[in-house]
């Protein structure tokens, strides 16, 4: 039964923000302005091409598992094997990288929400499933809800386990120090988040936005678990004033 909770957890991807598109190569074409050595003569369009068969391979292999890619130490790992120096540093080119390879924004209402959460004192944090690195998460969800009031911004690239790994729930309740029935979840992905959360033992809210995800199919069952579903944030915002 949906109750007031003490925290509220938030996917990043289509929960928070919005990406409208991905465009991998060029993101990669924005990595390769900035090259100052290119030993083996590698273009972007090459480097774009053996880069996404590569993490493709790594997804596929780990995934299943529930485990993550560090993407910075594979792009790290992938420029050093190719002969590739820059003039700035790999943290700086992976954020240059994520820019060029999609826009993202806020969903619409979440400013809101979030200012309801802090008015009645529920603590917030972000958990995301993401090959990216944290500090680079952290940098872009500053910069597109400059509003927020986050305790911290946990991306699964910083340990071992993603979502729906019960392992990092735990590790974001450790780090908050809260128990399971004192939180929310919320995420728009069926398996990951709220499936995911509810094996954690966290309250699962799905938000099921009217926009077309860019990234992933959507769910062809409901989630296997009890949940609330909500189809924007002033609905949600409505149902948190009833519990207060």
């Amino acid at each position: 039964m949906l109750q007031k909770p003490e925290m509220i957890f938030f996917d990043y991807g289509h929960t928070l923000c919005y990406e409208p598109v991905q465009d991998y190569p060029a993101g990669w074409a924005a990595v390769m302005e900035h090259a100052v050595e290119n030993r083996s003569g590698v273009t972007a369009e090459e480097l774009a091409a053996l880069c996404m068969s590569t993490y493709r391979r790594v997804w596929d292999a780990t995934r299943p598992l529930e485990l993550e890619t560090d993407g910075f130490k594979l792009d790290a790992e992938l420029y050093e094997c190719l002969g590739l120096e820059f003039d700035l540093p790999l943290e700086e080119l992976e954020y240059i990288r994520w820019r060029a390879t999609e826009p993202i924004m806020p969903m619409e209402g979440i400013e809101g929400f979030l200012a309801l959460c802090a008015e009645k004192g529920i603590r917030t944090a972000v958990i995301s499933n993401l090959s990216y690195s944290g500090a680079a998460l952290r940098r872009r969800i500053d910069e597109t809800l400059p509003f927020h009031r986050f305790e911290f911004i946990l991306a699964s690239s910083e340990g071992v386990f993603r979502k729906p790994s019960e392992w990092i729930f735990r590790r974001a309740m450790a780090r908050a120090r809260v128990t399971p029935e004192k939180c929310w979840f919320i995420g728009d992905d069926v398996r990951c988040d709220i499936e995911g959360a509810a094996r954690a033992g966290i309250y699962p809210v799905w938000y099921k936005s009217p926009l077309k995800c860019t990234y992933k199919p959507e769910s062809k069952t409901p989630p296997q678990c009890e949940f609330t579903r909500v189809e924007s944030w002033d609905e949600l915002g409505d149902i948190l004033r009833g519990l207060i």
